[in-house]
């Protein structure tokens, strides 16, 4: 039996633990209870037991590791907007419970979207997510030692100037110093020589000097400027935070843990266009899909597995419903209110996008300057363009699309909706730079061998040189798979890779109209076109070795063939002329009439035939009082809705055809019509 003394000494030992942990605290207190109340030795020691096991178990789930894991990004989806990241980490754990520290997270994710796949012994209790402002703080030193070093590289700069000032003193002395004898004293040879070697000896070892002091001075220079360059890069940084994924786990027994993070990131996308070649038009064309992507996330992709997918998380996935529709009376609004004509606002506000297949406009900042290399984009869909060197872009919008996105690095990205008029677009620099594209596809060989595939209008091309690509055909979506471990830096510049290249049957044809432009454009017609996986894009035009120009390529409205625009080709020569001697104004009675006749010459300066469809129109007439009469169109097929002549012919090398039609047009003479 313990006396008070005795229980009091325990309770006060006791007590420095009640904060670490209650159940060796009220432990004490309960065996000093029992020893007080005489309870015999050996139920207090199976009491003592229980108490202690208690405490071990208390202690193992109360108290847990942190434990950062090394992991590596292995997989990366691409989708037109957004991408999953796939991470991987192995840990050997002993038993216990532990906090699982997945660090250097982009802090750009998608919280909804973290999931994790573990395999071992051992259980999942929860997983949380949270920002990291620790790597600002490794950014801010790294300012600190690159600001340290610019300050040394300047102060050696200073010194290496006033060295050189010295030698440029002292060459002066030696120039000026030349005479070497008084007005009555006569210069012996001997010191004349001596005069004269030590002159030439200094002045040499001075010009050494200045050239090594031009040489220092150089090398100084370049330090300097890659120092501040950097510093440039990382004060340009808006956010050098990172996060974490904190992953709660119980493991029952020493186990090797396998880890699998998937998560979502935003600032990432792809979008494809095409390099569209034409050796001749007795060959078949060479057509080239690329991917050029591009990342913000806050981390980079390095050797990693990519694959680019046509889906966007970001679409909603929900099915519409249709709801009642009730008819009202429609109240016009005021059509000065909220309503911008012009140049709006410098805060990427827009005045007046044309609802039309084509927008086009200007991209300028806030100080007026054009903006090169600005992405504009359909929302909601692959269509991209960029402006070019003066800030021009023109787009030409899918059906159902009425909205753009225009985002160029270093400015706040804009969503405008797409309205009447042209476009003068004016973007909120950030503190960020512009930056540049760089092109970092593989070659592709050019040697092709084999046939077309049996029952099939093209064939993919053996490139040797050119990244493999493999797809897959998901429900909804397609999945393109790079096969060699790619590198995409956090920098949010384009990095372009070749996913695919074929060779494509087609059937090549001439389009002209004379009336709108005396060019002759080729095209072609391609079949089986589906199974190729295209997307909207933009479209690179080779032909003949010379780069054509763009082309938008619209797979969302194709039909069974797809049709390609490949540009003016100047072998074929157009010419429409109005024939005078045949044509005329004659006055009878209160009407006149007005004979037209026209002929169009097409010349073939090219090796080949060609095909070749040509259109002209006869005006249709919008009153009573007027008429179109005698129409003459030899060869033509005349649409009686539209009154479009289409002429459709075979041109043999270096041979010319020549078109006539002619029509009359009688209306009253005091009025006048415009017939050009």
């Amino acid at each position: 039996m313990l006396g008070a003394n005795n229980l009091t000494r325990f309770d006060s030992s006791a007590s420095l633990q009640r904060q670490g942990n209650p159940v060796f605290f009220y432990s004490c207190y309960a065996i000093a209870f029992l020893n007080a109340s005489g309870i015999k030795l050996i139920v207090m020691k199976r009491i003592f037991i229980f108490i202690v096991l208690c405490f071990f178990y208390y202690n193992s789930f109360s108290q847990k590791e942190n434990q950062r894991l090394n992991s590596k990004i292995e997989k990366v989806t691409v989708f037109l907007q957004g991408a999953q990241i796939e991470r991987i980490a192995k840990q050997n754990l002993a038993t216990g419970h532990y906090n699982i520290i997945f660090g250097n997270i982009s802090p750009k994710i998608d919280k909804q979207s973290i999931q994790l796949k573990a395999e071992g012994k051992l259980t999942v209790l929860s997983v949380t997510h949270q920002m990291n402002y620790l790597k600002e703080q490794q950014i801010q030193e790294e300012i600190k030692q690159l600001d340290g070093q610019k300050e040394q590289w300047q102060e050696k700069i200073v010194l290496e100037k006033n060295i050189r000032n010295v030698y440029n003193q002292e060459e002066q002395i030696i120039l000026k110093n030349q005479v070497i004898k008084g007005d009555n004293a006569t210069l012996k040879a001997a010191d004349l020589k001596e005069a004269a070697d030590f002159q030439r000896q200094r002045l040499t070892e001075v010009y050494q000097k200045l050239l090594e002091n031009d040489r220092n001075l150089k090398k100084m220079d370049a330090e300097l400027q890659k120092v501040s360059r950097q510093l440039i890069e990382l004060n340009a940084k808006k956010d050098l935070s990172t996060s974490e994924v904190i992953v709660a786990i119980d493991v029952k027994e020493p186990t090797t843990a396998d880890f699998r993070l998937t998560y979502l990131v935003k600032e990432s996308s792809w979008f494809p266009t095409y390099d569209v070649r034409v050796q001749d038009i007795s060959k078949p064309i060479n057509f080239q899909m690329k991917a050029n992507v591009t990342q913000q996330s806050g981390e980079d992709w390095n050797d990693v597995k990519i694959f680019l997918s046509t889906g966007n998380p970001g679409d909603n996935g929900t099915k519409p419903s249709l709801a009642p529709w009730y008819l009202r009376y429609f109240v016009p609004a005021n059509n000065n209110q909220f309503m911008l004509r012009g140049v709006s606002t410098l805060t990427g506000a827009v005045a007046g996008l044309n609802i039309s297949n084509i927008i086009s406009g200007n991209i300028k900042n806030d100080k007026g300057e054009s903006i090169s290399g600005a992405t504009v984009m359909a929302k909601g869909t692959s269509t991209v363009t960029i402006s070019d060197a003066a800030g021009n872009f023109s787009l030409q919008l899918p059906a159902g699309s009425n909205t753009i996105s225009i985002s160029s690095v270093g400015y706040a990205p804009q969503e405008l909706k797409a309205t009447n008029g042209y476009a003068n677009v004016f973007l909120k620099e950030e503190s960020q730079n512009l930056s540049e594209v760089i092109v970092t596809g593989f070659g592709v060989s050019s040697n092709f061998s084999g046939s077309y595939d049996e029952g099939r209008n093209y064939k993919r091309k053996k490139e040797e040189t050119s990244i493999n690509t493999t797809t897959f055909y998901q429900p909804t979506t397609t999945v393109f798979e790079i096969e060699n471990p790619y590198s995409v830096p956090n920098d949010g510049k384009l990095y372009t890779v070749d996913i695919s290249s074929y060779e494509l049957k087609a059937l090549y044809e001439y389009y002209s109209v004379p009336k709108l432009d005396q060019s002759a454009y080729l095209t072609a017609k391609v079949i089986d076109w589906q199974e190729l996986n295209l997307l909207p894009g933009q479209a690179n035009l080779f032909f003949e070795g010379t780069f054509l120009g763009n082309s938008f390529l619209d797979v969302m409205n194709a039909g069974d063939t797809l049709r390609l625009s490949l540009g003016k080709d100047k072998g074929v020569v157009i010419k429409r002329t109005l024939l005078k001697d045949f044509s005329s104004k004659k006055f009878l009675g209160s009407n006149k009439t007005d004979t037209r006749q026209y002929e169009i010459a097409i010349r073939n300066n090219k090796q080949q035939s060609v095909n070749i469809i040509v259109e002209d129109e006869f005006p249709i007439s919008t009153q009573k009082e007027i008429e179109v009469q005698n129409r003459k169109y030899d060869g033509a097929k005349l649409d009686d809705d539209t009154q479009k002549l289409t002429w459709q012919m075979n041109i043999d090398p270096k041979k010319e055809n020549k078109l006539n039609f002619r029509y009359e047009v009688k209306y009253p003479k005091e009025k006048i019509l415009q017939l050009d």
